[in-house]
């Protein structure tokens, strides 16, 4: 190596190699230039906290720059000002509070001319202005620090002695002022990147309670019916969906419903369908093969081709004990009389795939005792470590085993409970888990005139 002084000028590229310890021997301050860098350049790229990076920085400079201030600006693009984030003065942090335009002051015109700025004598440069450190500045040098001529920011090093800092020092900050670009860049987006999902963790925090409340808890006045609801979403935010309506003197109308998909998207158009279905009742109280085909029209006229509905309806009408069904590609109602369980095999189209569906219904008459159940497919779809779905058999045998003192609540809390345990402890859901229990008592009524109360 014939120049030793060119060790200084050496741009390195990622991390860069050890140094040899003969280089140690032979070049000792240059070696330790480039120990130096080394050491840095590894650093940094660990470093995401700004102002531990910041710190880190200023104390690895500290080591072969002799300095009593030392700042670090940054280019705030919106208001078009370099802005301190950081300064030190002998080891103490001091408020940072300078912000300056571009070729303004030495700061402002090393970032504006985008080259290094060393001055041996501050009193003798017009551009200098002297700023609050608490020392009596002779010498300065800025970098500016730059990504691919995108201006970050600047580090400024004062001195109290007059020509402090040396072609070496010009050349080794200038080296090391790349690293700390890059650093900084890095540190500003992780810090975005946290804000970000902060905001996004708030909102679906606020979304999730929204969609808590859309769905209601039960309805009251509706003689001889236990009814209950059951909701686990897989994510943040459910597709799965359900809804209880007044329909009339003595007849309730529930739905339970499965967007295709699942998180924030499913969860919205799940929510399009409540508001659709709540306002069709409004003006079309028909039942329920009606109210579907209605639906599945609206739904259809959106245009969100990748997204569809599976959907139960069902009118109970409690004067009579009569449960009206139809179904859109859901999993089929179950019935649990006398201790047996019972598909109800109903088919149809989901909603908002095909135009002018014909949906058909199905009429259950009930009695005392009897259990119905509309369940998701993420309870039949549940699985363990070994990929075995919950199933159909597995909720039959839950179901056979209840007692008849058991309410609508309890049979859905039991449910959710097997699911669980068949999928295991700490397993990540698969997809959103919605149960409605309607179970008959024997509660008697002869006042039907009492629309059912949703709650």
């Amino acid at each position: 190596m014939d120049d030793p002084t060119k060790l200084g000028s050496f741009a390195l590229l990622g991390d860069a190699d050890p140094v040899p310890q003969s280089l140690f021997v032979a070049y000792p301050e240059q070696a330790k230039t480039l120990a130096l860098l080394h050491e840095v350049s590894r650093e940094l790229t660990a470093i995401l906290d700004r102002e531990e990076l910041l710190r880190r920085v200023a104390e690895r400079i500290k080591k072969i720059v002799d300095y009593e201030v030392f700042t670090v600006m940054l280019w705030n693009e919106q208001t078009q000002h370099l802005e301190s984030v950081f300064a030190m003065r002998c080891n103490d942090f001091i408020p940072a509070r300078t912000r300056l335009p571009l070729h303004k002051g030495l700061t402002g015109s090393a970032a504006g001319q985008r080259r290094v700025l060393r001055v041996h004598d501050v009193n003798e440069d017009p551009r200098y202005i002297r700023c609050e450190t608490g020392v009596e500045a002779r010498s300065e040098i800025v970098v500016p620090l730059l990504m691919q001529d995108r201006l970050i920011g600047v580090l400024d090093l004062e001195s109290t002695q007059p020509h402090a800092f040396t072609l070496e020092h010009e050349r080794m900050l200038s080296t090391l002022g790349s690293y700390v670009a890059v650093a900084l860049e890095n540190a500003r987006l992780y810090e975005e990147a946290l804000q970000n999902e902060r905001r996004l963790r708030m909102d679906l925090d606020t979304a999730r309670e929204i969609q808590r409340q859309l769905l209601p808890t039960g309805a009251r006045e509706v003689p001889g019916l236990d009814l209950a609801a059951a909701y686990v979403p897989a994510r943040e935010l459910g597709g799965d969906f359900y809804d209880f309506l007044p329909y009339g003197e003595g007849c309730l109308a529930v739905a339970l419903g499965d967007v295709s998909g699942k998180g924030t998207a499913a969860a919205l158009y799940g929510s399009l369908a409540i508001g659709t279905i709540r306002e069709i009742v409004v003006d079309h109280a028909c039942g329920p093969a009606c109210m579907l085909g209605l639906l599945n029209q609206r739904l259809h006229g959106t245009r969100l081709d990748a997204r569809f509905i599976a959907m139960l309806f069902a009118v109970y009408d409690a004067a009579s004990r009569r449960l009206t069904l139809s179904n859109a590609g859901a999993p089929y109602p179950l019935l649990l009389r006398d201790g047996h369980v019972i598909s109800v095999r109903l088919e149809g189209v989901p909603l908002g795939l095909l135009p002018e569906t014909q949906y058909d219904e199905s009429v259950l008459d009930l009695a005392p005792g009897d259990v119905v159940v509309f369940a998701s497919d993420g309870i039949l779809e549940s699985q363990n470590t070994a990929a075995e779905e919950f199933g159909l058999e597995r909720l039959s045998a839950v179901l056979s085993a209840i007692s008849p003192q058991d309410s609508a609540r309890a049979i859905a809390e039991r449910i959710l409970a097997e699911t669980d345990d068949h999928s295991g402890a700490g397993s990540a859901p698969h997809d959103d888990r919605t149960l409605v229990v309607l179970r008959v008592t024997e509660e008697t009524g002869s006042d039907f005139s009492k629309l059912p109360i949703i709650y």
